[in-house]
């Protein structure tokens, strides 16, 4: 009984932090130095996951306008810059099946945005969610997190 009860809290420790999909490869390209939009004309989009120990091990691709932009290991942000208007970012997991959610948003030209990626878990699966968040509170959770770029 006890081998059954260890090896159930094994797998259930593995599904939590482990994961069960294979993300983008990514490469640190250094580290949050301030929200900036160096192009009037275009909208600037920062995507971030805060650093925890739950779901460490997992990486969560990110997309924009339905294009891979971005994959976020923990403690880590993108940024990229999309033309102004209706603007949907979303996780690449199965959201159509209701493992995660994305938002949309309107962006204006030259404006700064924020979307802060968040786990949810079932035990088969990884999911996240992505919300929209103003950015005082981006730029304070920010602070300490890596900067990724898509290898």
């Amino acid at each position: 009984m006890k081998l059954v009860l260890k090896t159930a809290i094994i797998a259930l420790s593995m599904s939590f932090l482990g994961g069960c999909t294979i993300a983008t490869p990514v490469v640190s390209s250094g580290k949050y130095e301030g929200l900036n939009n160096d192009d009037p004309a275009m909208s600037k989009i920062y995507v971030y996951r805060e650093q925890a120990i739950a779901g460490g091990a997992n990486q969560y691709d990110v997309m924009v306008n339905g294009v891979l932009s971005g994959s976020l290991p923990n403690g880590s942000f993108f940024e990229t810059e999309v033309e102004p208007g209706d603007t949907r970012v979303e996780p690449r997991t199965l959201t159509s099946f209701g493992f995660g959610k994305g938002v949309s948003s309107m962006t204006e030209p030259g404006g700064l945005y924020c979307f802060k990626l968040t786990l949810n878990f079932c035990l088969q699966c990884k999911s996240a969610d992505i919300d929209e968040i103003d950015t005082e509170q981006c730029e304070n959770e920010m602070q300490g997190l890596k900067k990724v770029e898509l290898k």
